[in-house]
């Protein structure tokens, strides 16, 4: 199967032929705006990195590779790579993951079908986080009906995935 094309332009990845935007849509990959179909950074690396699509710069005219939109992607968001590493995880699980702040991730086959089973949370180790901050969370995800989890990726990329409620004591 050829790859689809992507473009890279004003920071933002777009998949400029309908057809290619449907089928990718239909994944679950992207999100619509503006009638134009956009990828998200961590969705274009796991893509480009499987050979489903090629981004095209805007602006030179090139095709980026993994690297190079790795780097530039992370301007924006300088956790991109640890996000890359939790996504491709789940995605070669089968899950598929809806991105808007957190990862809400749907069990398999339910895409399309049922809400989202839980939110991930994604913690770098070695990274402090607030125990305060991790409770909201937990307690706004489960108002959404949906578990906590979150995915602690170590120093050499390793992923642990834990489970998370609140219990009174």
């Amino acid at each position: 199967m050829e790859a689809f094309t992507a473009v890279y332009t004003n920071r933002e990845i777009i998949v400029p032929t309908q057809a290619e935007a449907d089928s990718l849509l239909q994944d679950g990959y992207g999100y619509r705006k503006n009638k134009m179909h956009h990828l998200r950074g961590v969705e274009t690396l796991y893509n480009v990195e499987r050979g489903k699509i090629h981004v095209i710069d805007d602006e030179t005219n090139t095709t980026l590779s993994f690297q190079e939109l790795l780097h530039l992607l992370s301007h924006d968001d300088p956790e991109l790579w640890i996000k890359f590493i939790v996504y491709k995880d789940l995605r070669q699980r089968g899950f598929i993951i809806e991105i808007k702040n957190q990862f809400k991730v749907y069990e398999r086959g339910d895409y399309g079908k049922n809400p989202p089973s839980y939110q991930l949370k994604i913690i770098s180790e070695g990274k402090p986080e607030q125990l305060d901050k991790l409770l909201t969370e937990v307690k706004e995800t489960s108002k959404q009906n949906l578990e906590t989890k979150i995915a602690v990726v170590d120093r050499r990329g390793e992923i642990v995935y834990y489970g998370v409620e609140e219990k009174n004591l």
